[in-house]
């Protein structure tokens, strides 16, 4: 290789375009895609400089400029929960195909100030959540121009972009299986709480689901158990469950995970599912397949989701999008 071609360190876009025979503002056209078209041949002279070169755009300074990264904040409560992880590879995927860079990170409801402020910090092109913010970390989007969508429950006192499963109609739909086509009359709720010892801020829409199924059929809503969004929270909801409501026959659970839960605690406490404790669900993760029995669970739409909160977060849009959950139905409510 001659020392014409070598790739240099620090190249600039000022020795791209010498090299390439054009300004450093048509550098930019073809590093930034826009916003002036480029013809094909002059792209691929600049493209064929760059690659000799090794020039590598300056993003941080490109930040500086635009006011903007190309960078998406996503922020799960725990990247260990399955549901979780595959909703941050949804919007990653989404994110790629738009050209912008996924950046995720976790924390609890109600603790994401130090996180926002980071990532804007950082000019992030926007943050998606999955957790819901405090009023603090909504201001500090807010005072430094950059949108939030939201992909959970939104408390009443917020005014926020939500993009969220119709947690109502799935929780209400499993309910209505088990006592439609399972005729249980004593069924369970193990509610999902980050802090199971303390009332409900917000309660949430698959609670009311369960009840208003309950209700319509006159049945009793007097059996719930409130526990962490977890298996381990399952695990111990199967026992608060044999000893607070032994007559339950039926359990529909807020979260897959707390349902793989339940069930090990069930069977290792003799009960067999359904014939003992028939069991519905709602997310729909990979896992509720390989449960012994699979689970029966209300599926979140989660491809359909990502794709429109990222589209949201890029457009501006403001607009609130509920997304039906369809009921994947197997074994573990009774059916065959």
């Amino acid at each position: 290789m001659s020392s014409e071609t070598r790739p240099a360190r620090g190249a600039t876009r000022d020795d791209v375009a010498k090299l390439a025979g054009v300004s450093s503002a048509v550098v930019s056209y073809v590093v930034n895609n826009g916003p002036r078209p480029v013809a094909d041949a002059t792209r691929v002279k600049v493209l064929d400089a760059i690659d000799k070169l090794g020039y590598r755009p300056n993003a941080a300074a490109r930040s500086l400029i635009t006011g903007r990264s190309d960078l998406v904040g996503l922020i799960v409560p725990d990247v260990r929960n399955p549901y979780f992880a595959a909703l941050a590879q949804a919007v990653e995927v989404e994110a790629r195909a738009e050209g912008v860079n996924l950046v995720l990170a976790q924390s609890l409801a109600g603790q994401l100030l130090p996180l926002v402020e980071s990532l804007s910090g950082h000019l992030v092109a926007g943050v998606i959540t999955a957790a819901v913010p405090e009023p603090e970390a909504i201001a500090t989007l807010s005072r430094n121009r950059i949108t939030m969508v939201r992909l959970s429950l939104v408390p009443p006192d917020v005014d926020a972009t939500s993009i969220l499963p119709d947690y109502y109609a799935g929780a209400r739909d499993a309910v209505k299986h088990l006592i439609e086509v399972h005729g249980h009359k004593r069924i369970a709720l193990v509610a999902g709480s980050d802090t199971p010892d303390r009332p409900a801020v917000v309660i949430d829409s698959r609670q009311r689901g369960w009840e208003d199924a309950m209700n319509s059929a006159g049945l009793p809503t007097d059996a719930v158990v409130r526990v962490n969004w977890s298996s381990a929270g399952g695990w111990k909801a199967a026992g608060l469950l044999l000893s607070d409501h032994p007559d339950c026959t039926a359990v529909f659970t807020m979260s897959d995970q707390q349902a793989i839960g339940m069930i090990a605690g069930l069977t290792g406490a003799g009960r067999r599912i359904p014939d003992d404790v028939a069991i519905t669900s709602f997310d729909g993760s990979p896992e509720a397949e390989f449960t012994i029995p699979p689970l029966t669970t209300s599926s979140v739409p989660m491809k359909a989701m990502a794709k429109a909160a990222v589209e949201q977060l890029l457009k501006g849009r403001t607009e609130t999008r509920l997304f039906e959950p369809g009921l994947i139905v197997r074994r573990s409510c009774g059916c065959h």
